[in-house]
């Protein structure tokens, strides 16, 4: 089973947050950060059913992570 960290995603976003210049892009990472939140917030109470949305998830942020990276320069 994959074990990915809600709060550790939602602070990638905040640091990419940080660095990138394009407001789409940062809008787009708003809302990822605020999703691993609310993910993160929901972990406790269902983990097992949150797994699937848990991988699904990382998937579109290690996409997002690796664009932003490009971006940045």
């Amino acid at each position: 089973m994959l074990h990915v960290d809600p709060w550790s995603k939602a602070a990638e976003c905040d640091h990419a947050i940080e660095r990138v210049a394009d407001p789409e892009r940062r809008i787009v990472l708003e809302s990822l950060r605020s999703y691993w939140i609310a993910l993160g917030n929901e972990l406790p109470l269902a983990p097992a059913q949150l797994q699937t949305h848990l991988s699904a998830v990382a998937m579109i942020h290690a996409q997002l992570m690796a664009g932003c990276r490009r971006a940045m320069h």
